[in-house]
């Protein structure tokens, strides 16, 4: 895309994601997340857990028509060709919002072959669409209308097996409980996509667009850690709800440092090998050997989103989420204006916004659960596998990205590869 487009035009494409994902989040009401709970801890269990994401998914489409029919009275704000990228980016948050939901009910199922499948069509089959679309006539919009595709035959897919699965019936009072949770979530859940996208605004607002272009692949290739936590994530979360209150603390604390020494490696080894990646990711144009600072300090911020991830899980289990839409928007506000005020010194230092934010999101949510929470679990079990990170995420951000001494980079990626394997060795054997 990067080569096809060029450096201005993805730009656009990536102020359309930035729309995308934030609509989703707003439109969806936060509900993805009650809705696994809803089946895994409500009275109503499963039976009430998919009436309310035929509910949720039938409000998210009456919002985003609603914007979307009156588009007429606000896109004149934008520029000419940002108009209709906002259009299709909107559409496709409602899709988006419609697999969410179909994947909260497909972790209560227990089903991941088609969870799997879900994200194959939406998140490869869309860009595949686009990429296909944009090769016979390069523009932003004829991508994203490749990215709408993939998640409309998602969302149409996904609700089908869902609804297919068995009944749904809800008790009295379900869909005002499931608000209750849910609306005080839009803040927080808006904030942790506003981590990264909010930098692109930042970026967008202080420079250019080429800036926007450049630190979104920064940021795609320094997040691409976080990927395999969120995935992990998806069976970490109901593992923690489905134990008992006095075991929760000492599973927590199991599974949480498993899955931070797997971002630390994947961080680090994304960080040391940055300089070859970025060179795969973009063309001259987006001066890719000047990006391996940006990618560093971005994959540091995936480590720390651990810490968060682990917290918030308590915090869902209690059902007392109010606090998370406080602390988390705060966590980005500090984050942002860290951002804006560090860039005018390096513009990459842009990039330390995220690690920032996720910083004060861990900090937060930690706060939250000692609150909210019966079960106190012991964060410092998280020390060494984030000292790790931090310290190889460094040296890949610090590193020359060429010449002899760059090969410095590959011994550390081997190093981090014999000692990755033996810790899977350990977690098979336990």
């Amino acid at each position: 895309m990067t080569r096809l487009l060029g450096v201005d035009a993805y730009g656009v494409v990536s102020i359309g994601i930035v729309v995308m994902q934030i609509g989703m989040m707003v439109s969806g009401l936060g509900m993805s997340s009650v809705i696994t709970r809803q089946g895994l801890l409500g009275r109503s269990g499963q039976d009430g857990a998919r009436s309310l994401m035929v509910r949720a998914v039938t409000i998210t489409s009456l919002l985003v028509g609603s914007v979307v029919l009156l588009s007429p009275l606000w896109n004149q704000a934008l520029a000419t060709d940002l108009r209709r990228a906002v259009v299709i980016a909107l559409l496709t948050a409602a899709c988006y919002v419609a697999v969410e939901d179909s994947q909260a009910m497909l972790r209560v199922l227990d089903r991941p072959l088609p969870f799997v499948g879900l994200s194959l069509i939406s998140t490869l089959g869309g860009p595949l669409l686009g990429l296909t679309l944009v090769a016979r006539h390069a523009t932003p919009e004829r991508y994203l209308l490749g990215m709408l595709g993939g998640y409309a035959v998602a969302a149409l897919v996904g609700l089908t097996v869902t609804l297919r699965s068995g009944p749904h019936h809800h008790e009295a009072g379900d869909t005002r409980t499931a608000l209750r949770m849910g609306l005080p979530m839009l803040p927080h859940m808006v904030a942790i996509f506003a981590a990264n996208g909010g930098l692109l605004v930042v970026a967008g607002a202080l420079f250019d667009r080429a800036q926007v272009a450049r630190l979104s692949v920064a940021m795609l290739l320094g997040m691409a850690p976080g990927v395999v936590t969120a995935a992990m994530n998806n069976s970490w979360g109901p593992t923690v709800y489905r134990a008992a209150q006095s075991e929760r603390a000492e599973v927590l604390e199991h599974t949480a440092v498993d899955v931070a020494y797997l971002a630390a490696t994947m961080a680090s080894g994304v960080s040391l090998l940055s300089p070859w990646l970025l060179r795969l990711a973009a063309g001259a144009d987006f001066q890719p050997a000047q990006l391996a600072p940006q990618v560093g300090i971005v994959a540091f911020g995936t480590i720390l989103s651990v810490g968060y991830l682990g917290n918030v899980h308590l915090v869902f289990a209690s059902g007392r989420t109010f606090g998370l839409s406080i602390t988390t928007p705060t966590a980005l506000a500090v984050g942002l204006a860290s951002a804006a005020a560090l860039s005018q010194l390096d513009v990459r230092l842009l990039a330390v916004g995220f690690p920032v934010t996720y910083a004060g999101m861990f900090l937060g949510a930690g706060w939250l659960a000692h609150r909210v929470s019966g079960v106190h679990w012991h964060m410092r079990v998280l020390v060494p596998p984030m000292v790790l990170g931090g310290a190889m995420c460094a040296l890949g951000a610090l590193l020359p990205t060429s010449g002899g001494v760059s090969l410095v980079r590959i011994a550390c990626v081997v190093a981090l590869g014999a000692f990755a394997l033996k810790r899977v060795h350990l977690v098979i054997r336990r």
